[in-house]
């Protein structure tokens, strides 16, 4: 059986060449197969002539078997294939071939370094905040405090890489960040304080507490400063990690098109692979080009400048997917995985191996027990403290309804609280008293999709009840409702009862919980969202509900007040 190398690049050659040697050292019997070396130059081979003959020469003097020729002729038709669909341009710069040449992923040098020295001076400058306490300045301590400050400087920034805070996936995430800055100021202090036993220097505790503390807050403040820097170089274009994106299903047409509406998160997709035939782009993924099948992959990340490629894993199969992880990691390439859902936290996702398959654990949210007792605990001690300092300014508002609109300063209202249950909602009135016999004639106006209603010249709407709708004033009568147990301070949006009728089966889910004065929903654009962001950010909390969540929805409030997000 004769085999061509026409047309087959030079690589395949190689490849060939390379397996030939193996079987020899390893004594299998072979017989010799001769080669036909009528090569034309071809701009595809990467070899000029003189090169593939000598090639094809060498390929003779070596023996194959018939099962080595079975193998080496289907490598070189899966090459021509390759060759003839994904035409290789000109080398312009590396090839992707080889870890140590991969593109690199992550921060640039530059933005690294400049990082690494600006934590290295808030360390600096929380440890001379704590060498200011009375209990470090004592004639007796400050001399050991200070040397022991200056130096423990160094190993800081050790532990934060020893921790990843200098990888770039880490400083998008707030809360994980945090962690990790945790574990690495205990595991400073711990350090200072066996440093002071090496060197038998005698220090007081509450330095050890305060080094602790101030060097987490000043790290804290400073990388908070930084993530909003690199979140509006990330938005502007000028950080952006170009990828691939594998699929061509509604999972990849979702990826796509969060990665191009969150420009903030450093991704920008250049082109999209699939083995679907009319693979050519969907949905809200068609602006991104089709480029090819998953077999030329190599040859599309080559051509296209990605340094990653994202999967869409439910658009592949699982043959596919291992195919996919284990040629590009080979050649240095990383891969990102989607893990088929969404909205879930990922504190609540554990990754574990079962058997031969990394399997991926959900735990369930609790929303009875302790942490709901705490919470309403919690809900009741601000709701009251709420109500007490908020009275002079409910009054100043009770006063100006009166006189600006007449009597009836309350607004009454029935919602649907927890498990379906009506209950009153109080809110300030900030509405002609007939309010609700004009709404018919004003739902052609509904700027709000499903079955919500909102305007935002909505002409019921008083001067004194838009003022108050403003500064969200009006909803302040709703903390009579938490200390009543009707509602939470955190929680989705308390429906009308003809809104719930149109609720589909999932939106019911936010029924499991109380309805709360502010939310997810609240905080992220309360008046542009849509209904799909309305359903998915009130189902996210009900989901992925946790006292921390409460805590930053809390935090995030008042300044979505102060901004007037949305508020009508």
């Amino acid at each position: 059986m004769a085999v061509s190398v026409t047309g087959v690049s030079g690589a395949a050659v190689r490849m060939e060449i390379n397996e030939q040697r193996v079987l020899r050292r390893a004594g299998r019997p072979h017989r010799a197969v001769p080669v036909n070396t009528d090569i034309d130059t071809d701009r595809r081979t990467g070899m000029s002539v003189p090169d593939v003959e000598m090639a094809a020469a060498e390929l003779r003097s070596l023996p194959t078997d018939d099962a080595t020729t079975r193998r080496a002729q289907a490598e070189r038709s899966h090459a021509a294939q390759r060759a003839a669909v994904v035409p290789s341009e000109p080398e312009t710069g590396r090839d992707v071939g080889g870890a140590e040449n991969h593109r690199r992923v992550g921060w640039p040098l530059g933005l690294k370094a400049t990082i690494v020295l600006v934590d290295t001076l808030a360390v600096a400058l929380g440890l001379g905040l704590s060498l200011l306490l009375p209990a470090a300045t004592k004639a007796s301590t400050l001399s050991a405090s200070a040397l022991l400050a200056l130096l423990s400087i160094p190993v800081w920034p050790m532990l934060f890489a020893q921790q990843g805070l200098f990888q770039a996936r880490h400083l998008t995430r707030r809360s994980e960040e945090l962690r990790r800055l945790v574990n690495s100021v205990l595991l400073g202090v711990l350090g200072v304080a066996g440093l002071s036993v090496v060197l038998q220097l005698t220090v007081a505790r509450v330095w050890l507490i305060a080094v602790g503390l101030s060097v987490f807050a000043l790290v804290a403040i400073e990388r908070e400063v930084t993530r909003e820097v690199v979140r509006r170089l990330r938005a502007s274009g000028r950080m952006e990690r170009r990828v691939l994106l594998v699929g061509d299903n509604s999972e990849a047409d979702e990826l796509i098109q969060m990665l191009q509406e969150s420009r903030e998160l450093g991704y920008r997709v250049v082109g999209r692979v699939s083995d679907d035939p009319n693979g050519n782009g969907r949905g809200a993924g068609a602006g991104v080009p089709y480029l090819g099948r998953t077999d030329h992959v190599l040859d599309i990340i080559r051509r296209s400048g990605a340094s990653s490629v994202v999967v869409a894993t439910t658009a592949i199969s699982l043959e596919t997917a291992n195919r996919l992880v284990r040629d590009l990691t080979r050649e240095g390439i990383y891969v990102e995985l989607s893990s088929s859902m969404r909205d879930i936290a990922t504190r609540r996702v554990t990754l574990r191996p079962l058997g031969r398959y990394p399997i991926m654990s959900v735990e369930p949210v609790t929303t009875r027990g302790w942490r709901a007792a705490f919470k309403r605990c919690f809900d009741v001690a601000l709701a009251g403290v709420g109500l007490l300092v908020a009275a002079p300014v409910l009054l100043t508002a009770a006063l100006a309804i009166r006189i600006t609109s007449g009597p009836g300063v309350l607004f009454r209202q029935t919602r649907v609280g927890r498990d379906g249950r009506p209950f009153t909602v109080y809110k300030l009135r900030t509405m002609v008293p007939d309010a609700e016999s004009l709404l018919p004639e004003l739902l052609e106006r509904n700027e709000a999709s499903g079955p919500m209603f909102k305007m935002a010249d909505d002409p019921r709407v008083t001067r004194v009840g838009r003022l108050l709708r403003r500064t969200s004033i009006d909803e302040l009568p709703q903390l009579i409702n938490v200390v009543k147990g009707d509602m939470s301070l955190v929680g989705p949006r308390p429906a009308l009862p003809h809104e719930a009728v149109q609720w589909s089966d999932d939106l019911r889910e936010r029924l499991r919980v109380k309805p709360g004065i502010t939310g997810n929903w609240q905080v992220s654009g309360r008046f542009t969202a849509s209904i799909e962001d309305y359903q998915r950010l009130d189902l996210y909390y009900v989901d992925n509900w946790s006292l921390v969540t409460d805590l930053v929805i809390l935090a995030k409030t008042l300044p979505a007040v102060l901004r007037r997000n949305g508020a009508v």
